[in-house]
C-alpha cells in the first residue's frame, strides 16, 4: 500500500517526464521539453474543437470538472505539502508588487502617451496585471524545477493572481459602469471560489497538531494529478486566431509590459538588493514572465470591454512562453 501512495503522490505528468531526463541538461533545455508536453495537451483539445468532437455540452461539463474538482484538489495538495517560509512570502508580495507596477505603468503609458481611450487602457492594464500562473505557470515551473517547487508555485498562484482577481474584478466592472462597487462583492468572490477555499483548508489543516493519513489523501492526489493535462486541454478548446490581425500591435503592448517589463522589474529589484539567484527566485520569475490569466477575459467581456484583445494577447503569449521561459532562467544565472 506505501508503495501505492508513493506512487500516486508522484503521478503529476511534468514530474514524471522529468525525471527520466539527463540530470545534467540544464535547465533552460528541460523547460522545453515541459513546453513540448503542453503544446500537445493544448493541441488535442484546439483540434478536438475543429473536428467538433467537443460541443458546448462537453466543453462546461470539462470546465466545471476542472474548476470545482481537479484544480482544487492540486492547489489542495500544493498548499498541503508545501514548505512556505516568511521569505517566500516576501518573494510572493514582491512578485505581486511587480505585476500591479506593471499594469498601472501600461495604463498611463497607453492612456497618456499613445492616448488610448480609457475602455483599451483599463483592459491592457488589467492583462498586464494578472498572469497564467497555475495553467500554464505551475506546469512549466514543475517540469523545470519538480514537484516540490510547483507546490510552491500553486500557493504563489492564489495570492498573486487569485486574490488579486477577487478584488480586481469587482473594481473593473465599476470602472467599466457596469457595476457599482462593493466590498462585499470582493468577499463573495473570495469565499465561493473552489479554488481559494481548498488553498483556505489546506493551511488550516497543516496547522493541526497531526497529520493527514496519505491514505485518505489518495482520492485527491489522483484528482490533482488530472489538473494538468484538462487545464491545458481546455485552454486549446477556447483558442482563436481570427482577432489577431487587428489586434497586434496592443497584443505586443501587453506581452511587452506583462512577459518582458514584470520579470525585469522583478530581477531588478533581487540584484539591487544584492541577492543571489536561488530555485524560489526562480520559481517566482517563471509565473511573473507568464502570459495573461485565461479567466481575464471572461471578466473583460463581462465589463464591456475588449475581450478580443484579451484572446489574442493568450493565443501569441502561450508560444512565446516557451522560448521566454528558458530565456528568463538564462538571464537569471547571468
Amino acid at each position: 500500500m506505501k508503495k501505492v501512495l508513493e506512487s500516486t503522490r508522484d503521478l503529476g505528468f511534468f514530474e514524471q517526464e522529468r525525471c527520466k531526463l539527463d540530470s545534467s541538461l540544464p535547465k533552460e533545455a528541460v523547460v522545453l521539453v515541459a513546453m513540448y508536453s503542453v503544446f500537445v495537451f493544448m493541441l488535442l483539445g484546439y483540434l478536438a474543437k475543429k473536428m467538433r468532437l467537443l460541443g458546448d455540452r462537453q466543453g462546461n461539463i470539462l470546465l466545471g470538472f476542472l474548476l470545482n474538482f481537479a484544480l482544487p484538489s492540486a492547489i489542495f495538495t500544493g498548499a498541503y505539502h508545501s514548505s512556505v517560509s516568511l521569505e517566500l512570502l516576501g518573494l510572493f508580495a514582491l512578485a505581486l508588487a511587480c505585476n500591479l507596477v506593471a499594469g498601472a505603468l501600461a495604463f498611463v503609458f497607453v492612456s497618456k502617451v499613445l492616448r488610448f481611450g480609457f475602455a483599451t487602457a483599463l483592459t491592457i492594464a488589467f492583462l498586464v496585471s494578472l498572469h497564467n500562473t497555475l495553467f500554464l505557470g505551475v506546469p512549466i515551473v514543475q517540469g523545470t524545477l519538480g514537484e516540490q517547487a510547483a507546490h510552491k508555485a500553486i500557493v504563489l498562484d492564489q495570492f498573486c493572481t487569485g486574490l488579486p482577481l477577487a478584488i480586481l474584478t469587482p473594481l473593473l466592472l465599476s470602472l467599466s459602469s457596469r457595476v457599482k462597487f462593493r466590498l462585499r462583492a470582493v468577499w463573495v468572490r473570495l469565499f465561493a471560489n473552489p479554488l481559494f477555499l481548498s488553498m483556505l483548508l489546506a493551511f488550516v489543516l497543516k496547522a493541526m497538531p497531526f497529520s493527514i493519513p496519505e491514505l485518505l489523501l489518495a482520492p485527491i492526489l489522483s484528482l490533482a494529478a488530472c489538473a494538468t493535462p484538462v487545464a491545458l486541454f481546455a485552454i486549446g478548446v477556447q483558442l482563436r486566431f481570427d482577432f489577431l490581425r487587428s489586434q497586434w500591435v496592443r497584443v505586443l503592448i501587453v506581452l511587452g509590459f506583462g512577459m518582458i517589463a514584470t520579470p525585469m522589474l522583478y530581477l531588478g529589484v533581487l540584484y539591487a538588493f544584492g541577492i543571489a539567484v536561488q530555485e524560489e527566485h526562480q520559481i517566482v520569475l517563471l509565473e511573473v514572465a507568464m502570459p495573461p490569466l485565461i479567466s481575464a477575459v471572461a471578466v473583460i467581456a463581462r465589463a464591456g470591454l475588449d475581450s478580443k484583445l484579451a484572446i489574442s494577447c493568450i493565443v501569441v503569449g502561450v508560444p512565446i512562453a516557451a522560448f521566454s521561459a528558458p530565456l528568463w532562467l538564462y538571464i537569471s544565472h547571468l
